[in-house]
């Protein structure tokens, strides 16, 4: 059985995987929001990969604030 990853569990794609996942018994779906991994800090993202031997990231994760987004440059 494969693990997977699903960031950003709690918005709109996540949680429609979430709908979903049921169909896919040969799959163990593991779901992570901001608070709970920060998907920002590479360190923790290896650590949690490797501790729970995910094998497959569905990245739903998205800013959403559009207003801010169009200004705020990185």
């Amino acid at each position: 059985m494969s693990n997977i990853l699903v960031t950003g569990a709690g918005g709109q794609l996540g949680s429609e995987i979430k709908k979903l996942a049921y169909k896919f018994t040969d799959y163990n779906f593991i779901y992570t929001n901001s608070s709970e991994l920060d998907i920002t800090n590479h360190i923790a993202v290896d650590s949690f990969l490797i501790f729970n031997k995910i094998t497959i990231v569905i990245n739903c994760a998205a800013y959403t604030a559009v207003d801010k987004a169009e200004k705020t440059k990185y």
